[in-house]
């Protein structure tokens, strides 16, 4: 009798260990907050005569074939950055990549990636944390190489840099 009781508070007392574990979970961002740098006056000068010589090119065209050219100027604007595969590519791959440290605490992390003239992301700033090993898997995914797989921002064909704000927010699920 004394050892089915102590195998039943044993088994009990198991039971609860399991039901009281947590799983953690966790969701993305999308990419906030982009902002374009203004390319330095040396950048500047070759895009203005980028930008004049495209519009001389036009005139001359319409004065010789009429309505028949291709205005192209707006094409030749801003580009924004791009991931190869899409943004939500780049999403998917912080999601498939980022692994939950067992210590981790619930709330935001909050990051901001700037993407250079090279095509790769030039750094990562963490702006806020909501612990130190979090805070480590987040530096360690953007060092993947499957991560730095960007073609930079553009004006007019030429290459600016841009960034832009994600976050990571960890959740308890009982």
């Amino acid at each position: 009798m004394k050892k089915e009781i102590l195998a039943l508070i044993l088994l009990s007392f198991l039971t609860s260990c399991v039901t009281t574990r947590k799983s953690v979970t966790y969701h993305i961002s999308t990419l906030e907050n982009i902002r374009t740098f203004q390319p330095t006056k040396e950048e500047s000068r070759i895009i203005d005569s980028l930008k004049s010589e495209a519009i001389t090119s036009l005139e001359k065209c319409v004065k010789i074939h009429g309505a028949a050219c291709i205005d192209d100027l707006e094409l030749m604007g801003l580009h924004e950055a791009n991931f190869k595969g899409g943004n939500a590519k780049f999403r998917e791959r912080i999601f498939q990549n980022f692994k939950i440290p067992e210590n981790a605490k619930k709330g935001e992390n909050r990051f901001r990636v700037t993407i250079g003239k090279q095509d790769t992301i030039e750094n990562v700033d963490i702006l806020s944390y909501t612990d130190d090993d979090t805070k480590k898997e987040i530096e360690r995914i953007f060092k993947l190489i499957e991560l730095n797989a960007w073609v930079s921002a553009k004006v007019h064909r030429f290459p600016i840099k841009e960034e832009f704000e994600m976050s990571i927010f960890i959740d308890d699920k009982k």
